[in-house]
């Protein structure tokens, strides 16, 4: 069963439209993607596949410039303008078959009538994407809007959607890295940062300690549970969240109703939920890399279930070394940042 987490987060599906938001969090290459395809098939949720960074960027950034701007950066920058017949980045999700094209019109629409000046554009967005898939928006139980960096917008995202819940996503913060590291050598993006790989895992820690104190209408779900127990795992899931039970449906990844490959920085694809990647960085990271891990994320780690390799005395001569694929520029800031952290606490970024 799901941790008790108070009766003031417990929700109705008879709430407004509005109201019914969920939003994953975490942090790249956590399991979010991974989680939220489980959950795309199902009947009693509407997914939007692709990440809007809508309190990141669209609110955060955009609003002073108005809602054409805002619109704008969710349908040309973000990830989700593949949604709408914009360029695809690194995704390999197949979205040959959605009507793009309606699903813009719809949106533009929607948003730019009078009649919705008020209204929030995220919502508008999710109930045009309902409107273009054909699904009844009285049978949807929660939307859901999946970007990592949520993780930092928690407070701003109640007071706007005070009945929200939460998916958080954790994993062992050197399996980040490796992911990362080898993210960085099919990509060659040169601004790989180690720091952030760190940093960014804090944060997800953090937020899923509050989760699990009851802090949080949250339900915390780890990496490593969700590839090696997924029926267990998506059962909890599927309980928080106050819908059936599916396991032939959420058992299955798909991106907008289509069979979903995985987004593996190693490339591979996979037919569903596989251990492959589970604890691959055993034996892909060098001592100093996971030195550089265990000396940011050490105390937190032990706090939730991940044992330590490195002894204390050993943690700080592996901090100074080069991690592979990180540029001379990103190693200057990476272990100026960390300094910086060390002595003056930690920045919401």
């Amino acid at each position: 069963m799901v941790p008790a987490i108070g009766s003031r987060f417990t929700v109705s599906a008879a709430l407004p439209f509005a109201e019914r938001a969920c939003f994953a969090a975490g942090q790249a290459k956590s399991g979010t993607t991974l989680l939220t395809a489980l959950l795309d098939g199902h009947p009693q949720l509407l997914v939007l596949p692709e990440e809007t960074a809508y309190f990141p960027t669209a609110l955060h950034k955009y609003a002073r410039l108005g809602r054409r701007a805002q619109f704008d950066y969710l349908t040309k920058e973000a990830l989700s303008r593949i949604l709408v017949g914009g360029p695809a980045e690194w995704e390999k999700a197949d979205y040959s078959g959605f009507p793009a094209a309606q699903f813009r019109e719809r949106f533009e629409r929607a948003a730019f009538d009078p009649v919705n000046a008020k209204r929030d554009l995220l919502v508008i967005m999710m109930e045009s994407y309902a409107e273009t898939l054909g699904v009844p928006l009285e049978g949807i139980v929660r939307w859901v809007e999946k970007t990592p960096a949520n993780r930092r917008f928690i407070p701003q995202i109640l007071e706007r959607f005070p009945r929200a819940k939460f998916l958080l996503t954790l994993r062992d913060p050197r399996a980040i890295l490796a992911a990362q590291i080898t993210l960085e050598k099919t990509r060659r993006t040169r601004e790989f940062s180690v720091y952030y790989c760190v940093s960014h895992w804090l944060q997800a820690a953090q937020v899923a300690l509050r989760a699990e104190a009851g802090e949080l209408p949250a339900l915390t779900t780890r990496y490593e549970e969700l590839v090696h127990t997924p029926a267990a795992t998506m059962k909890r899931v599927c309980d928080f969240l106050e819908i059936s039970f599916e396991p032939q449906i959420v058992l299955t990844p798909t991106k907008a109703g289509k069979l979903w490959a995985g987004n593996s920085a190693t490339q591979r694809e996979f037919a569903g939920v596989t251990t492959e990647r589970a604890e691959s960085w055993k034996n892909e990271l060098s001592r100093e890399e996971i030195g550089w891990v265990e000396w940011h994320c050490r105390e937190l780690m032990e706090s939730l279930g991940y044992e330590a390799q490195i002894a204390q005395r050993d943690l700080l001569r592996h901090w100074a070394r080069p991690i592979r694929q990180e540029r001379p520029k990103q190693y200057v800031k990476s272990r100026y940042y960390s300094v910086r952290d060390r002595l003056l606490g930690p920045r919401n970024k």
